[in-house]
């Protein structure tokens, strides 16, 4: 199995199998801590071979510099099956998540674990802004 896309986006959906991803982003900005991210999702596209069909677990977790993990761990199960003639097939999975709070400022890793190990780790910047622009820039939150 390896990770195809793993980010962290505005909105993201899976269609009939087609993963759709908007405003991907490695970073949010604010005032002051903590910071709460209204509204954002995470996209994942795992690709298992024939050979890994049946029930994996999946797990999601935000973690801070020090290793402690913040807000809810994600956990789900999935139920692989690769169509018959193919040698592998894609998993996609969506997560929403309202109201992601982050305690101080700090870059955080967001970590991906396929049957308890880590497959996919990327950044999470949430900085510290002066001033709050009149139009919303790449990090705002």
């Amino acid at each position: 199995m390896f990770v195809e896309i793993f980010t962290i986006c505005d909105a993201a959906t899976d269609y009939g199998g087609r993963l759709n991803i908007l405003g991907a982003f490695e970073g949010i900005a604010a005032l002051s801590a903590p910071v709460k991210r209204d509204r954002c999702s995470l996209a994942v596209r795992m690709r298992f071979d024939a050979a890994e069909t049946g029930e994996h677990a999946i797990e999601i977790r935000f973690e801070d510099h020090e290793g402690q993990v913040v807000g809810p761990t994600m956990s789900a199960k999935v139920d692989v099956k690769i169509h018959a003639g193919r040698t592998s097939g894609a998993h996609n999975l969506v997560l929403n998540i309202n109201g992601m709070r982050f305690p101080h400022f700090g870059t955080y890793d967001i970590r991906l674990l396929v049957d308890g190990e880590v497959r996919s780790s990327i950044p999470l910047l949430v900085a510290q802004t002066q001033k709050r622009n009149r139009m919303r820039g790449s990090m705002e939150n």
